[in-house]
């Protein structure tokens, strides 16, 4: 197989693996529309009751620690 070849076959894969992520956007974006799950101005957010404790130094192994930047008072 020559490299034009090759260069035509990869060029058409990419087109072809584009054109069905942008299919697959613009179907998720319609069906999230059409069922009513984009209200205007909504943020869902996960709250956690739980606090993660800050005050002792990481663990092994431990690279990230998510809480709260400033501590409840």
């Amino acid at each position: 197989m020559t490299k034009k070849k090759k260069g035509l076959v990869s060029i058409g894969i990419f087109l072809f693996l584009f054109a069905g992520g942008w299919y697959a956007n613009e179907f998720n974006n319609r069906t999230i529309h059409e069922k009513g799950l984009d209200w205007p101005n909504s943020v869902n957010v996960q709250q956690l009751n739980e606090d993660v404790p800050t005050t002792f130094p990481f663990q092994p192994r431990e690279y990230i620690r998510i809480g709260n930047r400033m501590p409840f008072e």
